[in-house]
Formats: C-alpha cells, structure tokens, sequence
C-alpha cells in the first residue's frame, strides 16, 4: 500500500471552510468565540456531542452531519476520541488539523509518550497535515482564522511561529496593541508533523510576510531548523526569544512541550551565525519586531534623542551607549537651526536635545523633529514622549482640552519625518504614572505608525538588535 500525498504548509492553508469539532460550555465556547468574532468568508462548522446553539451557529452532533466537505478542522477533544476524530477530518476532505487537545509526551510519562507516538504514526498515514497536539495552531487576520477571542484584527507582514500557544497569543495581542500587523501565527506545540523548519521554510517564500518572529523550547531536529533560519535571515529580519536557557527552564520546557531543550551555549551560537537576533521577554520581542515591521531600515547606530529634562538626557545617553547605539554631538548647523526656536533657561541642544519648558510647545517640537530628521548626523531618532509632566501641567493650567493635540501634532511630525528622510522615529513613552492619560497617548503614536515603548531602554536596545541585523547582513553580502 502506497503512502498518502501529504499537502504542503502552503496548500493546507488554502481554506475556505472550518469544522470545529470538541465545542465546549466549559471553556466559554472558546474556539466559536474566537472564528466567529471577525467578518470573514469562511464556513465554520461546530461540532459537539452536547449539541445546541451558540453565537447564532446550530452546534451538530457528529462531523459526518456537515453537509460539505471542510478544509480545515480544529480539534478539541479528550486525547481518546483524537484518533477517531483525525480519521473522520481526513474523511471529510481536511487537509489540516489543529490538535488542540493536549495529555502526550508533555506529561513527561511512558503512557503519554506512546499515546504521541501513536497519534503521529497515524497523521503521517493520512492525507493531512497536524500541528500539535498540545497546541492553539493556526492564525490568519487576513482569513479570519483567529486561535483567541475578543482581539483587534492586525493584519501585517510579520509572521510568527511559537512552540507555545500562550506565547502567540500574548505576542499577537500585544503586538496588534503597539500598532503591529501580522500576516500569520503558527503554534505547533509537541510538533508530531509540522515544525518550526517546516515553518520558517514557509516564510522564506511568503511575500506577504517580511519579518518574522518566535518562541521556541526545542526540537528534534536542529540542523535542520539552523539551515531553515539562516536561510531565512538572507532575506528577511528574525527575532527569537528561545525558553528553556537555565537548567530549570529546561526542565519546565520538556513539561510543558515536551521538547529537548538542549545547551544554551549551543543555541547562542547557532542563532548568532544564523544572525538571528534574541531577546530574553516578551516585551523585548514585541518591541524589536515593532521596529523591523514599522521603521525604514537605519543607516547607523547614529541616534539622536529628543528630551524634556537635563536629568533623563544623562540616564538616555548612559542607556544608549550601554545598548550599542552611538550618541553624536549635534552639529553646528543644526544647532544655528535650533538655537532660535529653544528660548528656555536651561535646554541643550547638543545631543541629547533637552528642551525643558519648550518641550510643552506643540509647534516647537514639531520643528525641531523636522530638523532633527534633517540631521546627518543622526540616521535614527528617540523622542521622549512625557506622559506625567504633560499631564501635570496641562491640570494646573486648566489645558486637558489640548493634551490630545500635543501628541497628534508631535506623532504626526515624527511620523512624517520617518517617511520623508527614511529614519527609524521611535517614541518611548515611560511608565511613570496617569495610565489612562498614558494610553490615550500611546493610541495617538499607534494610529500614527510608530513604534512605541514602554521605556526607553526597551526602545534603545530593540534600535540596537536591528542596527546588528543588518549590519551583519551587510557585511556577510561583501564577503560573498
């Protein structure tokens, strides 16, 4: 008997209608929340014993009762029922499952080993491909296949793939929140089929996709996964946050995926000639894709920072220089620019751009962006964007009517001069206090398409990942 022609990634992603089989009161209807909540074109059909109705879909009692054959299913049962339900997927015309399911090699037990081996060895005799088990799959804004609920529609060019379902979620949502559009999510859990080579392979070819992000724990084929994200990183920037670095995170990983985690010093080394760049939290890796996705490429580690205050354009410089970035002194004829719209007693102009009491001045600013962009000397720039003190002073004044004005007029100068110079324009907005003022902010700088920190350190060393990147590539291509 002649093995079965197994799609390929690109063609199980070819989709237009979606069973989900396993649909649950007990998790809140989790998997119907999250396909139905964007408008989209595909069919979802839902599948439980319990039947019902939910979200206006009519929930059928068996998979055979969809009267269409489906492209995709979800599954969502208890880890006895998977082999029955996978079977009858393949039946009914899937070329892919999500195994969301979860109780394998994860539990670290013989039993839970075996029951994998035996689910893999049954994906591999059928004519679809698996991610998972253990994992949340598949997300596609674009298609409106969502693996969480209740989130904004980001479509964009980055692309994900995570060995964990936890990670991609928290990725997405706060990506989508720092104004990030992703084209698509992979979460391939014990990865018994599809793998994170498969994955990165994927995105190498994938023109809607151009930078690309991860978590992974392990896996068990890394040369292949080394080739698969060297090749990668030729044509496009990859950030990864890999788990499982200390002696104790490995143990957690083979918990958690049951992945091999494997020597840290081996995976540095091997992402570092791959030159993928690495970050060690979450924040870091939403931060340093936000850069790569939303700014133009810098020319230099060259920075200019823009202040409000003598005392944070020291802690600025110290930071940038710690995080790789150079902090040039401004020059001559920018400064003959500067000096007649900075009146204040105690501004400086000579990089850090501290302009104390004119930082409050909607129109100042704006111009000394516009300059500062003009500046050869600096081929990115940091703006300081002082939630509190505005906030403080616009309260005594009686001027809370004007606060939106001052960061639309401030983002959009920012904005403009990232596109018009083609200068990475970063806007660290520190997490000091007022967070309702702070948010408002924050969404005014989104909606501008720039990226935003939390802290200028986060923003310092994600400018400094992406300077590495495509320093490396540069220098690479010359030696070729």
């Amino acid at each position: 008997m002649s093995a079965p022609k197994r799609p390929t990634l690109q063609e199980v992603l070819d989709i237009e209608s979606v069973a989900i089989i396993g649909v649950s009161a007990k998790l809140g209807y989790y998997w119907a929340h999250s396909m139905l909540q964007w408008n989209h074109d595909l069919n979802v059909w839902l599948v439980s014993r319990s039947a019902g109705n939910v979200l206006g879909h009519e929930i059928l009692i068996d998979l055979n009762d969809v009267p269409e054959p489906i492209d995709y299913a979800i599954v969502a049962v208890p880890y006895k029922y998977v082999p029955i339900v996978v079977k009858q997927a393949a039946e009914k015309g899937a070329k892919g499952v999500t195994i969301f399911t979860s109780g394998y090699s994860e539990l670290g037990t013989e039993e839970g080993k075996k029951r994998e081996e035996d689910l893999a060895k049954l994906i591999h005799s059928l004519p679809l491909r698996a991610l998972g088990p253990n994992c949340m799959g598949l997300c596609d804004p674009k298609l409106g296949f969502a693996f969480m609920p209740t989130v904004k529609r980001g479509i964009g060019d980055v692309g994900f793939l995570s060995q964990s379902g936890g990670v991609a979620i928290a990725t997405y949502t706060a990506g989508v929140e720092s104004g990030i559009g992703f084209s698509k999510l992979f979460s391939f859990g014990n990865q018994i089929d599809i793998g994170p080579a498969e994955i990165v392979d994927f995105f190498i070819s994938h023109d809607e996709t151009k930078t690309v992000g991860g978590y992974l724990e392990g896996t068990h084929h890394g040369r292949e996964l080394f080739n698969s994200l060297r090749n990668l990183s030729e044509e496009k920037p990859v950030v990864l946050l890999k788990g499982g670095r200390s002696q104790e995170g490995t143990r957690a990983a083979s918990s958690h995926t049951g992945a091999l985690a494997g020597s840290n010093e081996v995976w540095n080394a091997a992402f570092k000639q791959a030159n993928v760049q690495t970050v060690k939290t979450l924040e870091d890796l939403v931060a340093t894709l936000s850069v790569f996705s939303l700014s133009p490429a810098p020319r230099s580690r060259n920075v200019g920072l823009l202040t409000i205050s003598g005392g944070t354009s020291v802690i600025y410089t110290d930071m940038s220089i710690e995080s790789g970035l150079s902090v040039p002194k401004t020059s001559p004829e920018t400064i003959k620019q500067l000096d007649p719209l900075i009146r204040d007693v105690g501004t400086g102009l000579g990089n850090p751009i501290d302009l104390a009491a004119d930082y409050y001045q909607d129109q100042t600013i704006s111009d000394v962006i516009r300059i500062l962009g003009d500046e050869s000397r600096f081929d990115s720039i940091i703006i300081e964007a002082d939630v509190h003190n505005i906030h403080q002073v616009s309260s005594i004044m009686d001027a809370a009517d004007v606060v939106e004005y001052f960061w639309t007029a401030m983002a959009a100068a920012g904005a403009k001069t990232s596109n018009k110079k083609g200068k990475p324009v970063l806007v660290a907005l520190p997490d000091v206090a007022y967070q309702s003022a702070r948010a408002e902010a924050w969404k005014i700088f989104v909606e501008h398409g720039l990226p935003v920190f939390r802290s200028f350190k986060e923003a310092a060393d994600a400018l400094a990942r992406v300077c590495e990147y495509y320093e490396t590539k540069e220098a690479r291509s010359k030696n070729i």
